[in-house]
């Protein structure tokens, strides 16, 4: 049970996509990664939480800024995805670091669509610490993809 917001399983999104079960933030086969799990929060809006292993220091016990970047593409990248019933890509990422997170902790990571177009679609990003005080905050743009077009460039098939 999250220690950020209560978690009501009909909100639990069913990570089933189709496609092999190895991604690094989300796949549960994978044995390096986060194998994130998703909840709907809102219309707009996606979280999930993360106990940081220590082997994401970067300076001593600091969780990594790419680390941290990595949790929050993941999750809005889910936000698109689930909400919007998207395929996307990232295209781009704007970071803001304000406070240090820290391995062997849990932090809440929030995806929120603030904004979309003919092409793109961009997501507000948040990582909160224990105390519930926000320390990162990211911007990630997504490119709506055709579906065929991800298959060819990363090798996969999604099932019908």
């Amino acid at each position: 049970m999250s220690i950020f917001f209560p978690l009501i399983m009909s909100n639990y999104i069913e990570k089933s996509l189709g496609i092999n079960d190895f991604c690094f933030g989300c796949g549960e086969s994978n044995p390096i990664g986060a194998k994130l799990s998703f909840f709907k929060i809102s219309d707009k809006s996606v979280g999930s939480k993360f106990l940081v292993p220590n082997t994401w220091g970067g300076w001593g016990k600091i969780v990594h800024g790419g680390l941290q970047t990595v949790l929050m593409d993941e999750v809005s990248g889910w936000a698109v995805i689930t909400l919007l019933e998207e395929p996307c890509l990232t295209i781009n990422v704007e970071m803001q670091f304000f406070s240090p997170l820290y391995v062997e902790e849990e932090v809440e990571i929030i995806g929120e669509i603030v904004e979309k177009n003919e092409k793109d679609i961009l997501v507000k990003s948040y990582l909160k610490n224990k105390e519930g005080q926000v320390c990162t905050k990211g911007l990630f743009t997504f490119r709506k993809v055709k579906k065929e077009k991800i298959e060819q460039i990363a090798g996969i098939k999604f099932s019908s």
